[in-house]
């Protein structure tokens, strides 16, 4: 086994057992700690970590506006010492384990071999066609107490051509693994050119799984079953309208700063995003273009039609992306198609759209 494989347990233990773990670091106030003691052993924390307990004891995100979190910490453990929590601890290598959430004991939970299992098994289904590299390659991943896979709808992956390019139906599962929220299924659309997966994560593309007795069974069934045809035609639509429509400046300036956020902003992924919507401070005569009001930003437009964002966001966060960037890339997607765009319309005659932005090695 590698030393880097990952191991996720979940012990049961009261809430008294917590220890906050003091931090050298002086700039840490008024945050979560770092570290917490559970019988003897330090476990690194996470913001997960950190919302599941608290939304376990019905404490609102308000209250640390006042109050820092191990101070709300230490008083709960105060109040109620006996209470039993379930953890989920993943562990890889030798550094410390990770705390990824805490649920009550007798919640049912889809455990992490349950989830990598039964997710690995409907994602290589009958369905899949063998030329699809996108089938082949992506196989269930996980990150942050989270499983994921990409999966055909029951119906097929009924290709269809949305302008010049030719797209299948998917849909994408997220089941968690630590007891903490729902599974969900985010629709989603297969670039066949070049295997882009777009995924609408956005309210009006996505179906909550309500979680019965046995979580295995209930996750099984959505799986079999799942499909949506009223909501992937409502999707290929919203693409269609993307190849006619300018993107704004401010969606141009948008997907500038999720980039920015996400830290690959800088060399050629800036480069081939400034060559997409062309040169905007020249084009409008600002050095920054965030003096624009959002009003104005919204009515002035870049030199790209919308449909050119979705692709090069989704071509980043299919093939270029960590895990951990790709969800907030995928939800620029999923704002941006289930909204009207800014200049919705506004581009009548599609043109021939490139297959690759990001020719890089």
């Amino acid at each position: 086994m590698s030393s880097n494989a990952l191991t996720v347990e979940y012990p049961i233990v009261s809430l008294g057992e917590l220890r906050v773990v003091p931090t050298s670091n002086p700039k840490a106030t008024r945050r979560a700690s770092e570290c917490l003691a559970v019988r003897g052993e330090t476990f690194l924390t996470t913001p997960r970590f950190w919302r599941s307990l608290f939304h376990r004891f019905g404490i609102s995100g308000n209250i640390f506006r006042y109050f820092d979190h191990d101070e709300v910490f230490t008083r709960v453990v105060q109040r109620s010492p006996d209470d039993r929590l379930r953890l989920c601890a993943e562990r890889r290598g030798k550094g410390h384990p990770r705390l990824m959430a805490v649920s009550h004991p007798n919640r049912p939970l889809l455990d992490y071999d349950q989830a990598v299992s039964l997710l690995g098994r409907y994602h290589e289904g009958p369905v899949r066609q063998a030329h699809d590299r996108a089938s082949r390659d992506d196989r269930p991943a996980y990150h942050d107490g989270i499983v994921s896979s990409t999966h055909t709808p029951r119906s097929g992956q009924a290709g269809s051509d949305i302008g010049p390019d030719r797209f299948h139906n998917r849909f994408v599962v997220e089941a968690p693994i630590d007891g903490f929220g729902q599974p969900r299924i985010f629709l989603s659309l297969l670039r066949q050119i070049c295997s882009n997966g777009a995924i609408g994560y956005a309210r009006a593309f996505r179906s909550d799984i309500r979680i019965g007795e046995d979580a295995a069974y209930t996750l099984e069934r959505a799986l079999g079953q799942f499909d949506h045809e009223e909501g992937f035609a409502a999707l290929r639509q919203r693409f269609q309208s993307a190849q006619k429509s300018w993107a704004s400046l401010h969606e141009a300036l948008q997907l500038h700063r999720v980039l920015a956020r996400l830290g690959i902003s800088g060399g050629p992924y800036q480069k081939e995003l400034d060559r997409l919507c062309g040169d905007l401070h020249a084009l409008y005569g600002l050095a920054n273009l965030e003096s624009l009001s959002v009003k104005r930003q919204r009515m002035l437009p870049a030199r790209c039609r919308v449909y050119d964002l979705l692709n090069f966001a989704s071509e980043i966060a299919t093939h270029r992306a960590s895990a951990e960037s790709r969800p907030r890339l995928q939800a620029y997607i999923g704002t941006l198609v289930s909204d009207e765009y800014d200049l919705e319309g506004t581009a009548e005659k599609v043109p021939e759209f490139r297959d690759l932005f990001l020719n890089l090695n």
